[in-house]
């Protein structure tokens, strides 16, 4: 439980040192500009994942900017004392409900409840648009932007935070008169997911389980630690792939035998798949061909 100053840059302050990421953004929600190796029409540009990014403006990318620094977060708000404060949902470990009345969205939320049961309650914020957000904890993959008139699913995206300034002139606020912020700590709602989702395993940001892997046996099996960073090693564009082919291949073969939680190695390699760059589809379709696979156990001994 966190309590949010009204002031911006003391409130951006607050997050960061609390470790949400952050980032400035406009009164009309656009982050502040990228730079022109970014911009498609500048003859500077070059093609380039946004946090690669060279240009050292740490604003550059939006969402991709935002950073739990509180120094940083400072300066910036020293920069623009008005600026609103955005928060990208995956980076901080978030799928985000945004429900949006002018739309339909009580509507839709009412309709979603009578189809699926009441949703489990989370950490809620008012929106400048007197809208809600519901903030849940990420189901570790993607989801539909746009499922439910007035309903927007926000995973990629980021959302703003209270006490920021809504172009009507509305504020942002977190219910009650204290303005109190929880750390959200319930999962998606398992009914919300796409149904071909509903058997795959997920992960939680910061996410710490009892590991089977345990300490690894030197010269006998692969731990879910190493197969993760073999990805990790992977160079971008490259054989990111055949690195993670290779693991979930790896980590099937070493399951069977006993000696790692095929759940918790595949939670690591689909992170891992993101981590390097892969898409969810991408990834996903790399781990399923693994499973396909006949077992090679040479490479598991």
């Amino acid at each position: 439980m966190i309590r949010i100053p009204r002031s911006l840059p003391e409130a951006a302050e607050t997050y960061a040192a609390a470790g949400i990421k952050v980032f400035r953004v406009r009164r009309n929600k656009a982050p502040y500009g990228n730079c022109a190796r970014c911009d498609p029409d500048s003859s500077l540009y070059i093609k380039h994942r946004p946090e690669d990014c060279q240009c050292a403006v740490a604003t550059c990318h939006g969402l991709w900017s935002a950073t739990s620094d509180v120094d940083l977060v400072r300066r910036w708000w020293v920069e623009e004392p008005d600026a609103n404060i955005g928060a990208p949902c995956k980076l901080n470990g978030w799928a985000v409900m945004d429900i949006d009345p002018r739309n339909g969205g009580r509507d839709s939320l009412c309709r979603i409840e009578e189809r699926v049961g009441v949703l489990p309650g989370t950490t809620e914020a008012i929106t400048g648009g007197d809208g809600i957000h519901r903030f849940y904890l990420s189901p570790g993959f993607d989801l539909p932007k746009e499922p439910f008139p007035g309903v927007e699913f926000k995973h990629n995206n980021y959302v703003v935070l209270p006490p920021s300034v809504h172009r009507s002139g509305a504020r942002y606020q977190w219910p009650g008169t204290q303005s109190m912020f929880f750390k959200p700590d319930v999962p998606w709602p398992s009914a919300l997911l796409p149904r071909k989702e509903q058997s795959r395993p997920s992960f939680r940001h910061g996410e710490r389980r009892q590991s089977l892997s345990g300490i690894r046996r030197p010269g006998k099996h692969w731990t879910v630690e190493a197969l993760v960073q073999h990805v990790m090693d992977a160079t971008p564009e490259h054989d990111r792939n055949d690195r993670l082919y290779f693991a979930a291949c790896r980590a099937h073969e070493t399951a069977a035998q006993g000696y790692l939680d095929l759940g918790e190695a595949l939670n690591g390699l689909l992170a891992a798949g993101y981590a390097v760059g892969l898409s969810e589809r991408d990834a996903w379709a790399t781990i399923n061909s693994a499973d396909n696979r006949p077992s090679d156990r040479s490479w598991a001994a």
